[in-house]
């Protein structure tokens, strides 16, 4: 039985799909925004558990992993990236991780596997960004400092407790059940299916040639699965995304040959202030312990994503 905290969240929602895949009966917990997915609606009271939880009750994480003997822990909770004060923010993120990890530690699961970010590579001159690259302590956002810290905490936990952990860095994930705008992908999509034009932001539309490395969440969560269930870890970071940039023109063109009629007006040419090269994340260590290849890019990814939404509107 694996635990999945922040379960009925965008990526936890695909992750206890790609849980129950791999043969595992999984536990998911939410913490107010409660939604079944078609993918396992099936499966609850059967091979999938519902429980409303908090993660900065110890109590209650460790009363969870004991009353149902999990094996595993998958830590996707997170605050909202500007839902919290300060304060609030550093409280849930650091005492939810570190009850996570007294929990799967009280029960001897056999692995904890932690939901990190690519924003930890942020500040650096150029990629492709590696999981061996010494990271910046300077952080642009809270997620980017969340995340360093959390992998921090992580490993030193684990090395003085014997935990077996692993973290999963991933980048500007998409797809079906992702609703929060938080990225151009999702922007393009909603825009699409709705025959209006994206909300670009305050900087205005992108610039067509401009790069980015995008993650289709269902690849993303297949090596959340991957990670967790795997007897032994060669690693304890992993990259995830589609491994290679693609431009918005190509983002823009992936909507438009599902959607012809979509409307965007990117900027002509690229960034005059420059770009990052290499502006991507190394999936080579993924290849090798796990044999991955995306099984999405931006053409399939923005396909699927733009036909589930016709009949999952907002």
């Amino acid at each position: 039985m694996i635990l999945v905290t922040g379960g009925m969240g965008f990526i936890g929602l695909h992750t206890v799909r790609s849980l129950l895949d791999e043969g595992e009966d999984v536990v998911v917990t939410y913490h107010s925004s409660y939604r079944v997915p078609d993918a396992w609606k099936d499966e609850v009271g059967k091979r999938v558990t519902v429980e409303q939880l908090d993660v900065t009750s110890p109590h209650d994480l460790i009363g969870l992993a004991t009353k149902y003997k999990v094996s595993g822990i998958v830590y996707l909770a997170m605050p909202g990236p500007a839902g919290l004060s300060p304060a609030e923010d550093y409280r849930t993120s650091m005492y939810g991780l570190i009850n996570a990890l007294e929990a799967a530690r009280s029960v001897g699961a056999k692995r904890f596997t932690f939901a990190s970010s690519s924003t930890v590579y942020q500040n650096l001159k150029a990629g492709p960004y590696t999981e061996d690259m010494p990271l910046p302590i300077e952080s642009a956002n809270q997620i980017a400092a969340f995340k360093k810290a959390s992998e921090v905490l992580l490993f030193n936990y684990a090395d003085r407790t014997g935990l077996d952990v692993g973290a999963v860095r991933m980048r500007a994930v998409y797809g079906p059940m992702y609703y929060s705008m938080m990225n151009m992908p999702s922007r393009f999509a909603h825009a699409a299916v709705k025959g209006i034009e994206p909300n670009y932001g305050p900087a205005g539309a992108p610039f067509e040639d401009d790069p980015n490395d995008y993650s289709n969440v269902k690849d993303v969560a297949n090596i959340f699965a991957k990670v967790t269930v795997a007897d032994k870890l060669p690693y304890r970071v992993y990259n995830v995304s589609a491994g290679k940039e693609a431009s918005f023109k190509q983002l823009a063109d992936a909507v438009k040959a599902v959607q012809p009629d979509f409307k965007v007006n990117l900027k002509p040419g690229a960034n005059p202030k420059g770009n990052q090269p290499n502006n991507y994340l190394s999936v080579a260590r993924i290849k090798e312990v796990f044999g991955y290849t995306p099984r999405y890019d931006v053409d399939k990814g923005m396909a699927d994503y733009v036909t589930w939404l016709r009949t999952h509107p907002l």
